[in-house]
């Protein structure tokens, strides 16, 4: 037969299971393997976390030497025949870029791209601005340079190329219509010859018939 156990053992005997198993609770979660952190997702700089754009790449071309303080309608106006589809203004350095997005206009953008380049050294606001392209990436690098510097070598000797076909046609048809108006003249020079002369009076042209 059990020993029966006072009021004052009962009572320490309730208050010491709660400990122990509290204790227990404890011992498992120290001895528990640490979870694994969460990793963070990385993020490309300057994205903020926005997902990577999927359209292709532009077509940008330099334009430097720019008066002070351009605005943005003066570089429109002055490229309309081009039409970029952005102007990126870099007023502290008094430069710009031009854009020409593919997406929108695909067939047509190298000959709009041909406009452009072929303003380069012309005149806005008493000053001479360069036009030349560009290759992304920015930054100074020398394969960056010597990929730049090849590109508009090239772009020079077709400019140079595409001018002076622009001088030959326009000689030709300088020439065409010199020689038309010379071929009109004679005609009514012949026809007024070959007439009666002007100050005879009809009654006397008559008798020379």
């Amino acid at each position: 037969m059990s020993e029966k156990l006072t009021k004052k053992q009962l009572k320490a005997k309730q208050f010491r299971t709660p400990k122990t198993e509290k204790d227990l609770a404890k011992e498992q979660a120290a001895n528990a393997p640490a979870a694994a952190p969460v990793k963070k997702r990385k993020t490309r700089r300057g994205r903020k976390g926005k997902p990577r754009s999927t359209s292709s790449n532009r077509f940008i071309i330099f334009v430097g030497s720019l008066p002070p303080n351009i605005t943005q309608s003066e570089l429109q106006a002055h490229f309309k025949s081009s039409s970029p589809d952005v102007i990126r203004i870099r007023a502290d350095k008094n430069i710009a870029f031009l854009e020409f997005d593919p997406e929108k206009d695909d067939s047509n953008i190298q000959h709009r791209m041909d406009i452009a380049l072929l303003q380069h050294r012309t005149v806005i606001r008493e000053k001479k601005i360069n036009v030349e392209l560009t290759v992304g990436g920015g930054g100074n690098s020398k394969d960056r340079l010597e990929k730049l510097q090849k590109k508009n070598t090239k772009m020079d000797a077709q400019r140079a190329k595409r001018l002076e076909k622009i001088k030959t046609s326009s000689s030709k048809l300088s020439a065409t219509t010199e020689s038309s108006s010379s071929s009109s003249t004679t005609s009514a020079s012949t026809t007024t010859t070959a007439g009666a002369p002007p100050s005879v009076h009809p009654d006397r042209a008559k008798f020379l018939k």
